[in-house]
């Protein structure tokens, strides 16, 4: 039996809809109030900032006095505690708004996995003000209107097991998520006003307030981190970082109470909260709740009558990231702030716009390739159309209220990973616009003909990062006729592939071929697993994200303008990602292109992208004459990666994709994605 985090999925919304019940029951015995979790339940949620608000609430912005005022919040709790940090406020697509040091704080932080792990990103110091953008920006990008999760949340499910701590289980359902939103890829957009005269070779920057913006250390698990909500619409980020130490909670079992980065975060937030309803306590995932915080509102010192003034020394210009001067956010959907709100196939939609307008990544047609297959716009139209449809029919997984609509954002790629069009649901979670083309690629890229070959190409030489012989172990472990020999690979595929233990979660098991072994065990290059060093997926990026932290590096080379080596061309322009949510696209038996979807759980995302690829998919939308008459644009079952049992590993097969039962809204279908 294969353990994959699917399995462990609840999929039924009755028996999420009783375990809430539950919950708000228990919460309610322990002296919790109205129809949520009270505030000491929800551990940094607040019932005042209940708004109902589940996508449709009109957005809102941070105003520059705001911002003034959550550092003053911060910076007075930390006076009163005798603490000295460093605070940064970002708004919803990552405009850094503010990074204020005070005086006394520490310059660096250090990143430890606490497995005493080797290699990576491990016992690597970094400025906290790098930290702290990352802290805030991920507690932004990862929630919405539907949402609210933490650093702390990211925390439970990027490490190697679900929950952490619990022996056999499987992976976090967002594993390898902290590696995105990095600032080499192509979707991240520079602020041309902070560049500090950088060379920035080539990479898309703006002026203004156009985003999505790169978080420098990528997305953050280290406690301290939260989403800023008004109105019940999340307007940004709060981040603190004081302690010395960039790590993440390895033992949920307990409660770390005293954990001053949060306390001073959720001090700086107050009057900006989360809404208790939305906090990632109320999102359940195969049958627990998420964490958000382990510190509670009436932890926080009182407030005072007067705050302190604001510094203006201790507002720290960060280069690339901050150009020290205190601003206002950007109205999130507008087209200021890069995200625009738009409609598609008779939906509410979303858009990339740079500074002028025009849309980023507009649909076009695929490179040509041989016999003409490559990918029409009608047809990248179709799926865009098919993939959003399919979206707002499903039942999604980590919003509140239960039985709302999925929302998501989706890339439709060619065969040489060219963006060839865009789309995303509104109100959709920002993280996902960089991870859906991640996992694009990711489909792409190892589904190609010639992926093992670029691999071993790119290990053999100095220059590269990637220390290890993943293609050797690649085509050793599912067997030398199997890679790369034609077949189709998926996102959750490659995840399979690249865990620390094979099966998935299995303690004492070898590393997956695109994994390093678990400590202590090391690999051939004496290097070992952590959430700081994961394998393929960080040594592909590694060079180029040393690199946009390292101030000498920067002044002397400027920022690099592709995370992976150039002879991936764009194909992994961006990175790899290692969760599931992706398919690659076919016509006749030929690779042509690659879909990916992120934004909701792992199931949901697999379902908007192979279900809107297929043939029932787009029928639905009434375009029958698009795509193979059977298949849609869908991987011949033949060639899928779930008929492989690798000949290296213990006799478990890969995976493709997982749908979960009763999966739309409104139906009792069941196995909605059988005969696809």
């Amino acid at each position: 039996m294969f353990f994959t985090q699917d399995r462990f999925q609840l999929r039924n919304s009755a028996f999420r809809r009783s375990l809430l019940a539950i919950a708000v029951a228990g919460s309610l015995a322990c002296g919790g109030g109205g129809g949520s979790r009270g505030e000491s339940q929800a551990l940094g949620g607040s019932d005042s900032a209940n708004a109902a608000c589940s996508g449709e609430c009109p957005n809102q912005v941070l105003s520059s006095e705001e911002v003034s005022l959550i550092l003053r919040q911060g910076i007075q709790a930390a006076n009163q505690l005798g603490l000295k940090a460093t605070f940064a406020v970002l708004d919803r697509v990552g405009n850094v708004l503010a990074v204020y040091q005070m005086e006394g704080a520490a310059a660096t932080t250090t990143i430890r996995g606490q497995l005493g792990a080797q290699g990576g990103l491990e016992e690597v110091p970094v400025p906290v003000t790098l930290a702290s953008i990352s802290k805030a920006g991920t507690g932004a990008y990862l929630s919405s209107q539907g949402q609210a999760f933490s650093t702390r949340t990211a925390s439970q499910i990027v490490q190697e097991h679900f929950v952490p701590g619990e022996l056999r289980a499987p992976g976090g359902p967002l594993f390898g998520v902290q590696f995105s939103q990095l600032i080499c890829g192509d979707v991240t957009v520079l602020d041309a006003g902070a560049s500090a005269n950088i060379s920035l070779n080539g990479k898309f920057a703006s002026g203004g307030s156009v985003g999505p913006r790169p978080l420098p250390l990528g997305l953050s698990a280290d406690p301290g981190g939260f989403p800023l909500y008004k109105q019940g619409d999340v307007v940004g980020g709060i981040g603190v970082e004081l302690d010395g130490v960039y790590t993440l909670d390895r033992d949920i079992r307990d409660q770390d109470s005293s954990n001053s980065e949060e306390l001073l975060a959720l001090a700086a937030s107050r009057g900006f909260e989360a809404p208790a309803e939305r906090v990632a306590n109320n999102v359940f995932v195969a049958g627990r709740s998420l964490r958000y915080s382990d510190v509670s509102l009436e932890q926080r010192p009182a407030p005072a009558e007067v705050l302190p003034e604001l510094a203006q020394t201790s507002l720290k210009p960060v280069p690339l990231y901050f150009s020290g001067a205190l601003r206002s956010g950007v109205v999130f959907g507008s087209p200021e702030s890069g995200v625009m709100n738009t409609s598609r196939a008779g939906l509410p939609s979303m858009t990339l716009v740079g500074a002028g307008g025009a849309e980023r990544f507009a649909t076009r047609p695929g490179t040509p390739i041989p016999g003409g297959k490559e990918l029409q716009i009608t047809e990248v139209q179709a799926l865009l159309d098919s993939s959003l449809t399919a979206a707002s029919r499903l039942r999604a997984a980590i919003r509140v209220p239960l039985d709302s609509a999925a929302r998501v954002s989706i890339f439709v790629v060619d065969s040489f990973g060219n963006p060839l069009g865009f789309t995303r649901s509104q109100d959709a979670p920002v993280f996902g616009i960089d991870v859906a083309l991640q996992k694009a690629r990711t489909a792409l890229f190892f589904s190609s003909a010639d992926a093992g070959e670029v691999l071993a190409a790119i290990q053999s030489q100095d220059a590269s990062n990637i220390k290890d012989d993943y293609s050797g172990q690649l085509s050793s472990f599912l067997g030398s006729d199997s890679f790369p020999s034609g077949l189709a690979f998926t996102s959750r595929a490659i995840g399979n592939l690249a865990r620390p233990f094979y099966p998935d979660g299995i303690d004492g098991k070898s590393p997956g071929p695109l994994s390093l072994p678990f400590p202590p065990e090391l690999s051939a290059s004496q290097r070992s697993w952590s959430p700081f060093n994961d394998g393929l997926q960080l040594d592909l990026v590694f060079q180029r994200v040393v690199r946009a932290i390292d101030g000498n590096a920067l002044k002397s080379i400027g920022l690099a303008n592709s995370c992976s080596d150039e002879r991936f061309g764009n194909r992994l322009r961006n990175g790899i990602q290692i969760f599931a949510g992706s398919v690659p696209l076919y016509r006749d038996g030929v690779l042509i292109g690659a879909i990916g979807v992120s934004g909701d759980g792992i199931d949901q995302d697999d379902t908007v992208a192979f279900y809107g690829a297929s043939r029932r998919g787009l029928d639905f939308l009434g375009r029958n004459e698009i795509g193979d008459p059977v298949l849609g644009f869908n991987a011949p079952p033949e060639i899928r990666s779930d008929t492989v049992t690798p000949v290296g590993g213990p006799g478990t097969r890969l995976r493709y994709v997982n749908c979960p039962e009763a999966a739309f809204l409104g139906s009792n279908e069941q196995n909605v994605c059988d005969g696809l």
